[in-house]
């Protein structure tokens, strides 16, 4: 009488089984340098059978002895770091020769030591090198958009040094009134000009990507102080109130950038702002720190508070009169507010003045 033995599948059978099946190179090495174990992918890449590679060594297998010490290295690395690793396709092809893409070398959960190797599509390495080529690409258009900046500031910025100097000698030289009076004309273009120039440098600069935020805690009490100095005299000039309300507390952004950012703001609020004043106050908001510019001045329609962050959009200005401004301020600030990932709301109304308001972490958050 003929008996048949079943065999009931273990875990193990199913995962050989889903190994085998997969089309992707992949194998298990050990602690001790040996193949544990290998899916059918695998051994075909390698060209041996499964049973010519399982349990051996790289070495035992003919591999090259540096190729050996790239694959040891690649798997201390792993194995001590977490984090996987990639061989390239060249040292890939000594392994796998029947295979064109690279290599990951990832951990093994629980198997201390060990490391598997999965190779890579064809078309995923491929992909990877053409993403770090564009990144390589980008940052190539990046260093030369600095140098092309850099220059055009210095030799853009002579041209106006010396107009300053040429109208300061002609007009010391005119005495009767109307020449007078075209010598100030004259000097408030080149102003305009040099302004204009300064703005767009900034505007190129922060799209170009050439800016990096620098964050440090520092006290948000130096800044307004800075920003009261600054403006105090022009809100004096003009007969208006400019108070600070200071507040004891640090903050963790960049100081030199968050100088940047106000002073749009500020310089708006002075400019739109005939009687009353403008109140610059620093206060606690949620888990993080507010600082706002108050305003008594036209302020500005609801329906125009998303546009006028857009470049060269100005309110109540059709004569594009440059005295009003250039249109870019509030441009830099929404850039500025995005590298610093620090949110920049408005809230305004015709008549009722506005405030601006600028989100920032308190330093230690």
């Amino acid at each position: 009488m003929l008996s048949t033995e079943s065999h009931t599948p273990t875990r193990e059978d199913w995962m050989d089984a889903l190994l085998s099946a997969s089309p992707v190179p992949q194998a298990l090495l050990g602690a001790d340098g040996r193949l544990l174990g290998v899916n059918d992918a695998f051994a075909a890449a390698a060209g041996l059978p499964r049973s010519a590679v399982e349990g051996r060594t790289l070495q035992a297998l003919g591999l090259p002895q540096d190729l050996c010490r790239v694959i040891d290295g690649l798997r201390d690395r792993v194995s001590a770091t977490g984090a996987p690793a990639v061989m390239e396709a060249g040292a890939a092809g000594l392994l796998l020769p029947g295979h064109d893409g690279a290599v990951v070398v990832a951990a093994a959960r629980g198997m201390a030591g060990a490391v598997a190797l999965i190779a890579e599509a064809g078309g995923a390495a491929l992909a990877r090198e053409e993403a770090a080529e564009a990144r390589a690409e980008a940052e190539r258009a990046r260093t030369s958009m600095g140098r092309f900046l850099s220059a055009a500031s210095h030799a853009l910025r002579q041209p106006f040094q010396a107009m300053h100097l040429f109208h300061h000698l002609l007009a010391g030289r005119l005495t009767d009134t109307t020449s007078q009076d075209l010598a100030g004309q004259l000097s408030q273009a080149i102003t305009g000009g040099e302004t204009l120039l300064r703005a767009l440098l900034d505007v190129s600069s922060l799209e170009a990507g050439l800016v990096a935020a620098k964050p440090q805690p520092f006290p948000v009490d130096e800044l307004l102080a800075k920003m009261l100095e600054e403006f105090g005299g022009e809100a004096e000039a003009k007969g208006l109130r400019f108070n600070v309300h200071p507040l004891d507390a640090e903050v963790a952004s960049d100081p030199v950038l968050m100088e940047r950012l106000l002073r749009p703001l500020l310089a708006n609020a002075l400019r739109y702002t005939s009687t009353g004043g403008v109140l610059l106050a620093a206060r606690r908001h949620g888990g993080g720190l507010r600082i706002e510019v108050w305003d008594t001045g036209i302020g500005i329609d609801p329906s125009q508070h998303a546009a006028i962050f857009e470049d060269f959009h100005q309110l109540g200005n059709p004569g594009r009169d440059r005295k009003q401004g250039l249109g870019l301020g509030l441009g830099i600030v929404r850039r500025l507010s995005r590298l610093l990932d620090h949110p920049v709301t408005v809230r305004s109304r015709p008549g009722k003045g506005s405030v601006f308001a600028v989100d920032l972490p308190l330093a230690g958050r």
